[in-house]
């Protein structure tokens, strides 16, 4: 499983380039293994409910382009 660092969403906005790379990093070395994504730990995020939902579609898309 990947537990991503909860401080990438403790923040008043998320930083998407960032993200997406870090996960898209994380998919090519699980290549061809099933990956689950566990968001651990995220008391704050950043105040900014939005930053979840953000964070969601970023690993959606980029799990589907696999």
């Amino acid at each position: 499983s990947l537990k991503p660092n909860p401080a990438d969403l403790a923040v008043p906005k998320i930083d998407e380039d960032y993200i997406r790379k870090k996960i898209r990093n994380a998919f090519q070395i699980a290549k061809n293994c099933r990956v689950e994504i566990i968001m651990k730990d995220n008391h704050t995020i950043g105040k900014n409910p939005e930053n979840v939902k953000r964070w969601s579609r970023i690993a959606r898309e980029e799990a589907e382009s696999l």
